[in-house]
């Protein structure tokens, strides 16, 4: 009986540093499960690592016999040798599958774009960006991790509230506040940033502070400051910037995206798609 049910499943994976969202379907692009797993950045976690964050899901792996693709869109899969890890990894659990791994900046670029050119854009732990010409990444200015760039990431946006907390910036009601909800004392944050492994990780989990305390005017500078340095920065590297549509993939960008269209709209910017997770809008692409 599951067998007839299940057999010949496609996996479908974002896997970022944090977590990896995964959705199941078969040929008839039908949703048959929707799962998470920990994150999966093989420049991040080593083998054993990735694998146990694979298997904290096993509602998920009790379908492995019936998986015949795996399609994963991942960070840090660029590098030959981390790429050739993750591989191992998944085919040693999945071992009747067909592993295809590819960038998460195409599968923002292929679940907001489509077909056609635009500038893509990630936001939501790190960010990162590119421009597509509608079958390719043609150009992207390169990521150099969180401590270069990563403008209006998660880790950004949570790097500025321990900022403003520790030089008093952050309004006297709101900062107590801040104390109270993250327990905050400077020996354990310094040893989380500079001791500890996943700093960006870390400086990313005080970015739901802002959706939290959304109606502060502070906040609201806050967001509009970051999403200003993310298109003075990043995306005025590419030529093309003003006369294509700006897309957006990432949970910054979807749960703040009013103030990111107020920021586009004030430069007189396209404002394309904006989407918190392309793992759905992947299906038609590959069933």
């Amino acid at each position: 009986m599951l067998k007839s049910k299940y057999d010949s499943m496609i996996l479908i994976a974002d896997a970022g540093s944090t977590k990896t969202s995964w959705v199941m379907v078969n040929n008839e692009r039908m949703i048959i499960g929707k799962f998470e797993s920990g994150g999966l950045n093989p420049t991040v976690f080593d083998a054993e690592t990735l694998s146990k964050n694979i298997a904290r899901n096993n509602e998920m792996l009790n379908h492995a016999p019936f998986i015949r693709e795996i399609y994963l869109y991942g960070s840090g899969v660029d590098d030959q040798v981390a790429y050739n890890k993750l591989n191992k990894v998944l085919s040693g659990l999945f071992d009747r599958a067909e592993i295809h791994i590819y960038s998460d900046m195409l599968a923002a670029a292929r679940a907001t774009a489509g077909t056609q050119p635009g500038i893509v854009s990630i936001m939501g732990t790190g960010s990162n960006s590119c421009y597509f010409n509608g079958k390719e990444i043609e150009k992207s200015i390169g990521y150099m991790g969180y401590l270069l760039m990563d403008d209006a990431s998660g880790n950004w946006f949570g790097k500025q509230l321990l900022r403003d907390y520790f030089f008093k910036k952050m309004p006297k009601q709101l900062r107590q506040q801040f104390k109270n909800d993250y327990k905050i004392k400077a020996e354990s944050v310094m040893t989380q940033l500079y001791q500890k492994p996943q700093p960006n990780t870390y400086l990313a989990s005080f970015a739901p502070f802002m959706k939290n305390h959304y109606k502060s005017k502070y906040i609201k500078d806050l967001l509009t400051r970051g999403f200003e340095q993310f298109v003075t920065q990043e995306l005025s590297a590419y030529e093309q910037y003003r006369d294509l549509p700006l897309h957006f993939n990432g949970s910054i960008a979807f749960i703040f995206q009013k103030e990111l269209l107020e920021v586009l709209e004030k430069q007189g910017l396209k404002a394309g798609k904006i989407i918190k997770n392309p793992v759905e809008e992947l299906i038609d692409f590959h069933v």
